[in-house]
């Protein structure tokens, strides 16, 4: 029981580390502002967390947190926002 809890306290670590949601983490875009970013941010995140949430079958902790992430950047590109982030982690 001891190593599950540090497994999944490293994996939670690691996943708290790797920031994909900042602003700083996609190419700026000339015609739009940080407080845009912010609107979009939070309609992705939301759609994300709705979307991993579905999720059918037992999953998980970390397997739901790759879903919600690749949901969250594939809204992010849809509203036209490149992550500098490999495109590898929305397409495993």
């Amino acid at each position: 029981m001891k190593l599950f809890f540090f497994i999944l306290a490293h994996i939670l670590l690691f996943f708290s580390c790797s920031s994909y949601n900042q602003y700083e983490n996609f190419e700026e875009r000339k015609d739009v502002t940080e407080l845009l970013f912010q609107d979009h941010m939070k309609q992705c995140d939301k759609l994300g967390q709705l979307q991993a949430s579905r999720s059918e079958g037992s999953k998980r902790a970390g397997e739901i947190l790759i879903d919600k992430k690749r949901y969250f950047l594939s809204c992010m590109n849809r509203k036209g926002w490149v992550s500098k982030v490999s495109k590898e982690t929305i397409n495993p």
